[in-house]
C-alpha cells in the first residue's frame, strides 16, 4: 500500500530535469511511485512507469509493447539487431545465438575471464591506490569478449576504442528529445563501420575452416533453418561488445561502490568470498547499472489506473521498480542477506518465488531478457574474488568521489578508487 504527503514542493515535471534528480533520482522515484505511477514526461516524450508491480507486467506484455525503438539508437549505429526484432523473428535470432552464453557451452570462456582478470590486476601497484573504473572494469568485459570472438590479444585496445564510441552514441535521451542525429551518433556509426570492415574477412574465413572460437559458432548456428547474414553478425557483434561490456562494466564497479560504502557488508564478502553472488544480485537490485528499458506501445495499455494511448514511447523505470518499498523492505539499504530478494541467481522468466522473494528487474524479463546475464555475473563474481587475492583490506581511498552520473542510458561512479595492502 502506498501512503506518501511531502507538502509543498516542487512539481514532478520542476523536478525531473533538475541537478538534484540526476545525482539521486530515487527520491523522486519514490514519490512518483506513490503520486504519479504512470507519468508523462513532455521532455522525454515518453510515459515513466516506476512501480514494480507495473514494470513486470510492461515486460511481460509482448502483444500490447514493441522493441521497435531500439531500431532508432542500436539501429541507427550498427544496423538491425535482434534487439529491435518483435515475435517469431526475434526468436528465431534469439535461439541462433543464445545457447552460446549459458550453462555448459559457456564454461568454456571461463578460462579467458581469468586469464584477462588475472593480467589486468598484475599491472596493479603491490599496494597504494587504484582506480578499479580505468585499471579494471573498463577493461575486462572488452577483453573478454575479444578473446570469445577468437580475436587476436593485440586488438584489446583498438575494440575498447570502439566499444567506448559506439556506446557514447547510444543514447535513448537523445532519440526521444531530438530528431537530429549527434556528432556522437555519427563517430558511432564510423566506429561500427570500422570494425564490420575488419571482422569481414575474419568471418567469411570462419565459414570455411571454422575454429573453436565464439565468430565460428555463430557463423555455422543455426534455427529452424535460419543462419545469421554477415551484417547480422557484424551488428551482433558490434551488440555484444556494448550490451555485454557495459553490463559487466558498471555492474562490477556499482557492486564495489555499494560494498566499500557499507563496510559491515565489505567484510561479510571478504570473510566468505562465495557471497559475492548475493552482493552482485543485491547490486542489480540497488544500483543496476541500467536504470531503464525503452518499449513502445503499439495498443491502448493500461497501469495502475492511467490509460496511455497507442503509439507511444514507454520507459519502464526499473531501478524504481526495483526499490519499491512494497516489494523490497528498506530498499535502499545495501543488504547481500536479504530475505525478499532471490540472490544467486537471475529470474529471466519470472519475478516471484518461495517464501516471499522477489526477483530484481536488473536484466529485464521475459523473451527479451538480457542475453549476457550468466555473463555478467561470472565476471564481476569472478574478477572481485580474483581482486582479493591482490587486494588487502580494501577500502575508499582518501578523497574518493562515490557520486553516481548518468551517462549514455547508464548510472555508474566515474572512479572508484580503492587503497589496499600488500598481499
Amino acid at each position: 500500500m502506498y501512503v506518501f504527503n511531502m507538502g509543498t514542493q516542487l512539481s514532478i515535471d520542476e523536478l525531473l530535469n533538475s541537478e538534484e534528480h540526476h545525482a539521486d533520482p530515487y527520491p523522486l522515484w519514490k514519490r512518483m511511485r506513490h503520486e504519479a505511477p504512470v507519468f508523462f514526461d513532455k521532455k522525454l516524450n515518453a510515459w515513466l512507469l516506476t512501480r514494480y508491480e507495473d514494470c513486470v507486467e510492461a515486460f511481460s506484455n509482448h502483444t500490447d509493447f514493441s522493441n521497435q525503438l531500439y531500431s532508432k539508437t542500436l539501429g541507427v549505429v550498427f544496423g538491425p539487431t535482434m534487439l529491435d526484432k518483435d515475435g517469431h523473428e526475434h526468436v528465431v535470432q534469439r535461439r541462433i545465438v543464445a545457447p552460446e552464453f549459458v550453462g555448459k557451452r559457456f564454461e568454456p570462456y571461463y578460462e579467458a575471464i581469468e586469464r584477462n582478470a588475472r593480467n589486468l590486476i598484475n599491472e596493479f601497484p603491490d599496494d597504494g591506490v587504484v582506480d578499479l573504473v580505468n585499471s579494471f572494469t573498463t577493461r575486462l568485459p572488452v577483453n573478454v569478449i575479444v578473446d570469445m570472438l577468437g580475436m587476436d590479444q593485440s586488438d584489446h585496445e583498438r575494440f575498447h576504442d570502439w566499444y567506448t564510441t559506439m556506446m557514447a552514441g547510444l543514447s535513448v535521451k537523445d532519440l526521444l528529445e531530438s530528431q537530429f542525429s549527434s556528432e556522437k551518433q555519427n563517430l558511432g556509426v564510423l566506429a561500427h563501420q570500422q570494425l564490420a570492415e575488419y571482422v569481414a574477412p575474419i568471418i567469411e574465413d570462419r565459414k570455411s575452416c571454422p575454429v573453436g572460437d565464439l565468430i565460428s559458432k555463430i557463423v555455422h548456428a543455426e534455427a529452424e533453418g535460419q543462419k545469421l547474414t554477415l551484417t547480422e553478425i557484424q551488428a551482433f557483434i558490434s551488440l555484444l561488445l556494448v550490451a555485454g561490456g557495459e553490463t559487466t562494466d558498471k555492474g562490477i564497479a556499482n557492486m564495489w561502490t555499494q560494498l566499500l560504502l557499507n563496510p559491515e557488508q565489505l567484510d561479510a564478502v571478504l570473510d566468505d568470498q562465495d557471497l559475492f553472488d548475493a552482493a552482485f544480485s543485491e547490486m542489480m537490485r540497488h544500483s543496476p547499472p541500467v536504470p531503464g528499458q525503452l518499449r513502445y506501445a503499439v495498443n491502448e495499455v493500461t497501469f495502475s489506473g492511467v490509460t496511455i494511448p497507442a503509439n507511444q514511447a514507454v520507459y519502464i523505470q526499473l531501478a524504481s521498480a526495483n526499490n519499491d518499498e512494497t516489494v523490497f523492505s528498506d530498499p535502499r539499504s545495501f543488504k547481500i542477506d536479504r530475505d525478499d530478494l532471490h540472490l544467486s541467481k537471475e529470474r529471466k522468466m519470472g519475478h516471484h518465488g518461495d517464501e516471499g522473494r522477489y526477483g530484481h528487474l536488473g536484466f529485464g524479463l521475459g523473451k527479451h531478457f538480457c542475453l549476457g546475464y550468466e555473463m555478467a555475473r561470472v565476471e564481476a563474481v569472478m574478477g572481485s574474488t580474483l581482486l582479493c587475492e591482490k587486494m588487502k583490506n580494501p577500502r575508499l581511498a582518501p578523497g574518493a568521489d562515490t557520486a553516481f552520473i548518468m551517462k549514455s542510458g547508464t548510472r555508474s561512479p566515474k572512479e572508484v578508487l580503492i587503497e589496499y595492502d600488500q598481499a
